[in-house]
Formats: C-alpha cells, structure tokens, sequence
C-alpha cells in the first residue's frame, strides 16, 4: 500500500468511526516556528500556534513553545520543552497556563523510509504570579502527569515532498486513555523554510461516549544558521584546477567511475563541512548524474554538470548554493557515490572528527587524515 493512499484510507476511517461519538469537534491549527542547531549536540527551537474549534469558529487557545534539544547519540534524542498557553473562557476572557514536557525522540532509518518514536510526559498548571502564595483552595496540582507514547512513519515522495503517518496514546490522571492520528505532508520550500499540512484525529477511549475531534493543521517553519556563521555567506560550488578556480563548460562524455574520487572531506570545515571531488583521470569529464549521500533514501549532493578538466576538482559546502543538504558527522558516518541510475559505486568511511584536521586518501590510497586544502589536492591526496 501506498503512503498516500494510506493517508487517504486513514481520513475515511476517522470520518467513518467519529459518527457514533455524541461528541464531535471540528478544528484548525495554524503554527510557525523557528529553529537553530548550535552545534552538532545542541539545539533550539520556537514555536507558535492558534487554535480554533467548534468547527473551527472559536478561537480556543493560543500557546507559545520553547524548547532545547540534546543528540545523545546516532539514534535518540533529548528534550525538554516549556509552554505558555492562554485558553479563552465562556465569557470571552483568556486564563492563562503552563506546561513542562519532557522527550525522549528516537529515529532509525530503512531502505523505504524513517521510523520515528517520542516518549514523553507533561505537568500542566494554571499560571499564577511568581510571588502570588499558595494555591486557592480547590486548585490542587495533578498529583500525576500526562504520559505519552508516539510512533510515527514517514517517507520521501519526491526530492522537496515527505509524507508521514503517526499514532500517538495519551494517559491522564484518573486512567483517562485517548489516542491521536496524524496524516501529513512536508514540502521543503527552500533549504531554511518548510510547511506542512496535516489532517488530526483524535479518539477518547474507555468512554461510552467519546469526545473525538478532526484537525486541520498548518505549519511553517524556518531554520537558522548556525551561531558562528549567522552573517557569513557559504561559498558557492566551484571548480579548481591547479589551485585557482577554473568554470565547468563546454561538453564532454560523463565521467566513469573509475575517473571520480573522493579527495577530502571536513566535518570542522571553515566556514562550513565540505566535500572535494577530483576527476583523477587524464580526460576531461562531466560528473553531471553523480550524487553524494550519507543516507540512501535521500537524494544528497547532486553534482555539477559541465567538463571538468583532468586532476580539476569541484568543492561544495554544506548548504552552500550548490552544495550539499547533509551535515557531516563529527562521530564519523558513511558516505555513498552513486551514478546516475542510482547505483553505489563507492562507499567511504569518514572516521571520527580530528581537530584541525580534514579527512582523504593518503599515499597509500586508504582513507586517513590529511591537512585540510580546499580547492587544492595535494600530493598525500
């Protein structure tokens, strides 16, 4: 079965199963948000949301997320997020909450797609005063907090197009069990803008008569760059040969495999990772069709067409114009280059991140440390 008609099915069934609730809602949720990676552990992120029910008329709530984010390792993550939330009242008002989230994301990748998983729990309390006393009297704290269990598969449809299916349960105090649908589709607008729409359905269980709501859900999202380099403009691909820069033009046979390599790679680059390619054949060739990828359900680098002069390489950085998508991995990862049919035609293991140091063949041919060259091979290359 497809994602897509998977996610179609998923909305039939919602709609089908929500007539027998006494109780149901239609809602739309519109969010934005904006995100940084400080560096290759920690991260931040801002997000902003309204929400309107009663068939998407009333406006419910407005909240406000922050969280920070730490990479424990290849597959999880940590984080901890604070909401502030202002839900409007009967009589028109807004009263003000908070909550405290804390995560666990874990993420595996297969030939098809990507498995996600969230575990996480949740303390909400009404706002207050920092210095306002004790709680009225009736206002007790929950004595137990939500804990939720999330699983969630998604996959690339096109080069700029994900799709994703999750299934998240809720457990509230008093043994209250609900559970949360979600069909979406992403669209990369650009390497720092992304939007997705997403359809929500959500299911009391338990209940003789459950409350069960549908969602519209709308979201952008923008990345920055990374805080040493907020102003600093990422060079461009370019092509060198002899050291100086040099064009790709003209027309040429594509190159073979046994023509391309690999020269040097830095995680640590300045100002930014980058990967060199050489033509180390004594023809000029064209590398258009070749691609670089650390991970093989994604399209990756996808080469500059156009001769590239014999011992000329071509440098590209990471989210530079013409560059790669992909970060490189200071604990060490695979890179994979593939031709034009998408077949692996070589795959490098780039070794754990050496400071001041970038990574390539050396006189030998095996894959070591090198002196970092950009631009300019050199002979221990």
């Amino acid at each position: 079965m497809s994602t897509v008609r998977g996610i179609v099915l998923l909305a039939c069934a919602a709609f089908a199963l929500s007539a027998s609730g006494q109780y149901t809602d239609t809602e739309c949720w519109v969010g934005t948000g904006v995100g940084q990676s400080l560096n290759k552990t920690w991260s931040w992120s801002l997000q902003w949301e309204n929400r309107w029910t009663q068939g998407a008329s009333w406006h419910e709530q407005g909240l406000v997320d922050a969280a920070l984010e730490y990479r424990l390792n290849k597959h999880w993550d940590l984080n901890v997020q604070w909401r502030f939330s202002e839900r409007q009242q009967l009589d028109g008002g807004y009263a003000a909450r908070r909550r405290v989230a804390l995560r666990a994301i874990g993420r595996w990748k297969t030939e098809q797609g990507k498995w996600t998983a969230r575990i996480m729990t949740t303390e909400n309390w009404a706002a207050r005063p920092w210095f306002s006393g004790p709680r009225p009297e009736g206002q007790a704290d929950p004595l137990m907090p939500t804990v939720r269990s999330r699983a969630a598969y998604g996959r690339r449809l096109t080069k700029r197009l994900d799709a994703e299916l999750s299934w998240e349960v809720f457990y509230r105090q008093g043994g209250k069990w609900s559970e949360r649908w979600q069909a979406s589709l992403g669209a990369e607008l650009s390497k720092q803008w992304d939007v997705e729409l997403a359809y929500l359905w959500g299911n009391e269980w338990m209940d003789p008569d459950p409350w069960r709501s549908h969602v519209l859900r709308i979201q952008t999202s923008y990345t920055l760059r990374k805080p040493d380099q907020p102003f600093k403009r990422l060079p461009p691909t370019r092509a060198y040969a002899s050291g100086q820069r040099t064009k790709l033009s003209g027309t040429c046979s594509v190159c073979t495999a046994e023509q391309i390599r690999i020269t040097e790679v830095h995680a640590k680059g300045d100002p930014a990772d980058y990967i060199e390619v050489q033509n180390a054949s004594d023809a000029a060739c064209s590398l258009s069709g070749w691609r670089i990828t650390d991970d093989l359900n994604e399209v990756g680098w996808e080469l500059p067409a156009g001769c590239l002069e014999p011992g000329a390489v071509v440098l590209g950085y990471e989210k530079g114009r013409g560059g790669f998508p992909f970060g490189l991995s200071a604990s060490g990862e695979v890179l994979f280059l593939l031709d034009s049919v998408g077949d692996v035609k070589r795959q490098i293991q780039v070794l754990p991140t050496v400071e001041n140091q970038a990574q390539g063949p050396g006189n030998s041919g095996n894959w070591s440390f090198v002196e970092p060259s950009p631009g300019k091979v050199k002979s221990e290359n």
